[in-house]
């Protein structure tokens, strides 16, 4: 605790008060350890460093040199500054896709599209109102279950049904809302296999499917079965994909799906896939490049402070 004097010669005092301890102190010990009465203190804390010796077992503060050695105190502020013209193109950049993101329909596939490569591209944090609305919407207008009809009566290509409804299955669990996995027995048979007829080589369809699977809960053996025919037919229809952009997404997904992916690590692998989609967002693109970039930087001058 902290203590503040006021009188005159304060400090003088409290020095004085110190000294006459220490030396009442000193003239305690003498006295009473020459005649054996002053507690065997001395010889129990040598016993006691004689039993640490002992016991080589003992946790000590002997670390290995970091790894990283002296690489982070190598950033300088230049590197690390974010320029004023940087900071207004990101705000510019990100009031246009907000602006997107709010006026795309929430009942459309561009809507779940969207917010999909929001969050894969590691900028879902400046639109977490924005995204938390839309979900809720999406969730309230559904009430959690996607009907085929709707789907096809809203204009959705039907070779891309499985795509759309796995995609918000998964979005919709990613944002904590409960939707039954039911809502694949459309595209199952009786015997609780998936129909060929609506899959077959529908790659991005069972890409999404893959993706959704890997949200199930304890005891949903639909999901289940989705995991095992998912790997199994994205394993054999891989060497032969054409496209190289989704090649390397189904590649990409089978070694490590979204679920187990770390956001940031995610974030910068997926900017390279989503670069290389045709019907991507430039927009986005841009923006997610600018912000990625700059999150670094800050990254980098506080792994500097804490280094030090």
């Amino acid at each position: 605790m902290k203590m503040f004097c006021v009188a005159p010669n304060c400090e003088s005092t409290i020095i004085g008060r110190r000294a006459l301890i220490h030396t009442n102190i000193h003239s305690y010990e003498a006295k009473y350890v020459s005649f054996g009465v002053w507690p065997n203190f001395y010889s129990r804390r040598r016993r006691l460093m004689s039993q640490a010796m002992d016991h080589p077992s003992r946790h000590l503060a002997d670390f290995e040199p970091t790894l990283w050695g002296h690489h982070f105190l190598s950033y300088t502020p230049q590197q690390t500054e974010i320029s004023t013209q940087e900071r207004v193109e990101i705000d510019e950049y990100k009031e246009m896709v907000r602006k997107t993101l709010v006026e795309t329909p929430d009942n459309s596939r561009g809507k779940l599209v969207l917010i999909d490569a929001i969050q894969r591209l590691g900028v879902a944090y400046h639109f977490h109102k924005e995204i938390e609305t839309s979900i809720q919407n999406i969730f309230d207008s559904h009430h959690g279950i996607v009907h085929l009809h709707a789907f096809i009566d809203s204009g959705n290509n039907h070779d891309n049904l499985l795509h759309v409804v796995a995609l918000r299955f998964r979005l919709l669990r990613q944002q904590g809302h409960y939707i039954s996995s039911d809502v694949f027995k459309q595209f199952m048979d009786h015997n609780g296999n998936f129909k060929e007829i609506f899959i077959n080589d529908d790659v991005e369809g069972l890409l999404s499917l893959y993706e959704a699977s890997h949200l199930r809960m304890q005891d949903e053996e639909i999901l289940e079965e989705a995991l095992i025919f998912t790997t199994t037919r994205l394993e054999s229809l891989l060497p032969n994909l054409t496209n190289n952009s989704l090649k390397i997404q189904v590649t990409e997904a089978l070694r490590q799906p979204i679920r187990k992916t770390v956001p940031r690590v995610g974030a910068r692998k997926y900017i390279h896939i989503y670069e290389n989609i045709e019907s991507h967002n430039d927009l986005l693109l841009k923006f997610a490049k600018l912000d990625f970039n700059m999150l670094q930087k800050v990254h980098q001058d506080e792994l500097n402070e804490i280094s030090r």
